[in-house]
């Protein structure tokens, strides 16, 4: 009775069991990172980490064991209540270092960003498998693009630039599952490139207007729409080019100094450095659990959330770095492979769209740590220590558990 019960759910245990790993790793990394003897124990980073967890691993199981539909019904009204709670920060959100990001109910903080990915993730897949949408049929985009629109520039005034990112890659992929070909992806894309490589480099931004060009045609594109993106890519350029010449020297300089953190060391660079020296002195195995100089010396600042990776690099070293990359491959392919089991569409693009947060963060974050891109504050699922951020993870494990084992109902 027992295994058939089991089977029935249709349990995938090496998931289960690398969620669980990771988890105790992160929780070692924060206890590692933050832990003072002189705090009481019931008030440390690892401790509240640990009562995160326990909350959302009661969330998970209560959302995994949903009726199949339920989430299809809730979309829309979990929708306007996130972008109730996004607008009610805009109004009168708390202030902390420089952005209002958090609504305090009750004496509990929390971060309605974090939730309205959730919110969007099943509004959004709800529209897009019941339509169809195509590049060549703008209107067919419309009222995906206002679905998108709305969260992501109340999240972008806070301002909160790595979140809003997450947005964009989670749109971009339950696009491209939707039915959009990668070259629709690039060429939806190009404005934004545009923006971005005239103020940077005009070679690249010649470049990219030539690929729009040959690929457009190409790939049998209306001239109508062939026309519209190539004044948007040329127009963006140039405002983005003269605006970026309008700056003043200093501003030019900070954002010279995100993309280049060498540029200012002491500075606005100094983070991602540290950062740097941190995971290269871990060496192959690393200097030992609590024996970070970085860190304990605190010269690596956010340790135990945006840069909870280079605590590992620098206490377990390579060997234990790639550990936790391919726990997360393992965690992210066993996601994935739940669209084999239900063919449903709606089922699949939530699928896709947790997954696509989940790497995002992953990949975004390692990269950061290790400076191949800009610091964006975004933190690493499941290891940085954060509330809103750990309750979060907990929901998209809850709603990929629930499409395993209730996906075929839908």
């Amino acid at each position: 009775m027992k295994k058939k019960f089991v089977d029935n759910l249709r349990l995938d245990w090496l998931f289960i069991s690398v969620l669980f790993a990771l988890i105790v790793i992160g929780i070692t990394l924060v206890y590692s990172a933050t832990n003072n003897p002189a705090i009481d124990w019931y008030k440390t980073y690892w401790f509240k980490q640990i009562v995160h967890f326990a909350i959302g691993l009661v969330i998970a199981i209560l959302i995994a064991l949903m009726p199949a539909n339920f989430w299809k019904n809730a979309a829309i009204p979990l929708y306007i209540l996130a972008v109730g709670a996004l607008i009610l920060v805009a109004d009168s959100g708390h202030i902390s270092k420089g952005a209002g990001r958090w609504i305090d109910i009750a004496g509990f903080r929390f971060q309605p960003s974090e939730f309205s990915k959730i919110a969007y993730l099943l509004a959004s897949s709800l529209w897009l498998s019941k339509h169809s949408i195509s590049l060549e049929k703008p209107q067919t985009l419309i009222f995906p693009f206002l679905l998108f629109i709305v969260p992501f520039a109340l999240v972008l005034k806070q301002p909160n630039l790595s979140t809003a990112l997450v947005f964009i890659a989670m749109t971009l992929a339950q696009f491209y599952w939707a039915g959009f070909r990668l070259v629709d992806l690039f060429l939806l894309c190009s404005p934004f490139m545009s923006v971005i490589f005239s103020a940077t480099s005009e070679l690249y931004w010649r470049l990219l207007i030539i690929c729009v060009f040959f690929l457009s045609i190409k790939f049998k594109c209306p001239i109508w729409l062939i026309s519209i993106l190539l004044v948007v890519n040329i127009g963006g350029g140039y405002a983005s080019s003269a605006a970026w010449y309008n700056m003043e020297d200093h501003q030019r300089s900070r954002i010279l100094t995100f993309i280049d953190p060498m540029r200012d060391p002491k500075g606005e660079g100094y983070q991602v450095i540290q950062s740097q020296v941190a995971v290269g002195s871990g060496g192959i195995f690393g200097k030992g659990f609590g024996e970070g100089s970085q860190t304990n010396l605190s010269f690596l600042p956010e340790e135990h959330t945006d840069f909870i990776f280079s605590v590992l690099g620098e206490q377990f070293g390579f060997v234990g770095a790639f550990v936790v990359i391919t726990l997360f491959f393992v965690l992210l392919l066993r996601s994935i492979m739940i669209c084999r089991l239900h063919p449903d569409k709606f089922v699949n693009l939530v699928v896709v769209g947790a997954c696509s947060i989940l790497f995002f963060h992953t990949l975004v974050n390692i990269a950061m740590t290790v400076g191949l891109m800009p610091v964006t504050g975004l933190p690493l699922p499941f290891l940085s220590y954060g509330g809103s951020f750990v309750l979060t993870c907990m929901i998209l494990v809850g709603l990929l558990m629930n499409m395993r084992l209730k996906g075929g109902e839908v």
